[in-house]
């Protein structure tokens, strides 16, 4: 989860699972020690050739890049959709991307600064400032699933620039969420099928006792996406037990569970979880069951 008062670094990773049909992002908290403790010397440098804005986005590339290519129109409008869907606040931080000319030099990079840290796709950082804000940093390289790496870690860029902490479940299942397109309305049509094919057996008390990344699989994901689009998608006493959830992380680290909230307002979520996936439509794309 993201503590921004303490001095530590928070993570977030786009993950490849083993047979898994999509990645998922996770986020964790580590020592500075735990990451770049003793890196040797850097080779491969940050882009830092060409540098423009992108609404709160400060993109940094070696490669020259078209601001007017569509993806950046896109990721211009995110901060808005994330804050409208949530109610959530503007907020004025700045969200440095480091866009690498390739795989190649990315990896380099990661493995050199941090050394410790597992070979990902995409990485953001929350760097600790003592007396000031954090810097919120991205790092990624231009794959065949950059807009979608870009809008999941840019999530949890926009969520750490305006809420104290985020829960690791619901940070990841908001990043979920806002990582597809806005044409599938938050439904991510592979976990949708798994979890209408079974067997199912959600259990939100265990997902929010989870802290450590190392405790989440595929299935965890998953559960979390469906909660999350249950609550927003679902009716409107969900939408707001988890409005008021979030409104109560803008000013505490350590919120109270939501489960109780969630089960005074519905008696009893997991029937309303099975069926809202039930009801649920597939966006228009294929789904590609896994493997």
């Amino acid at each position: 989860m993201h503590l921004r008062r303490r001095a530590t670094w928070m993570l977030s990773a786009t993950l490849a699972f083993a047979g898994c049909e999509s990645f998922r992002g996770t986020t964790t908290s580590v020592e500075p020690s735990a990451v770049a403790a003793a890196a040797p010397t850097i080779s491969v440098r940050r882009p830092a050739k060409h540098v423009f804005r992108v609404g709160p986005y400060i993109v940094h590339s070696d490669a020259k890049l078209n601001a007017d290519d569509p993806l950046f129109h896109e990721l211009r409008a995110l901060p808005e959709q994330i804050q409208s869907e949530l109610d959530l606040p503007p907020s004025d931080a700045l969200v440095q991307v480091f866009l690498f000319e390739s795989a190649a030099k990315y990896d380099e990079y990661m493995k050199s600064r941090y050394p410790r840290l597992p070979k990902r796709r995409a990485y953001f950082f929350a760097e600790h400032r003592i007396g000031g804000s954090d810097d919120l940093l991205v790092f990624t390289w231009p794959s065949e699933h950059l807009q979608k790496d870009l809008r999941h870690e840019l999530t949890h860029a926009t969520l750490h620039g305006t809420l104290k902490a985020v829960p690791l479940w619901l940070d990841e299942g908001l990043a979920g969420f806002f990582e597809l397109p806005t044409t599938t309305d938050g439904v991510n049509a592979n976990h949708l099928d798994v979890l209408r094919r079974g067997p199912f057996l959600p259990d939100l008390a265990r997902l929010e006792k989870l802290g450590q990344v190392s405790q989440m699989e595929t299935p965890e994901y998953r559960e979390a996406w469906a909660w999350v689009h249950l609550m927003l998608r679902g009716d409107a006493t969900s939408r707001q037990v988890l409005l008021d959830h979030l409104q109560q992380l803008r000013t505490t680290a350590s919120p109270s569970p939501l489960l109780p909230k969630l089960t005074e307002a519905m008696k009893d979520p997991n029937q309303a979880l099975a069926e809202h996936l039930t009801r649920t439509n597939f966006p228009a794309q294929s789904v590609t069951a896994p493997r």
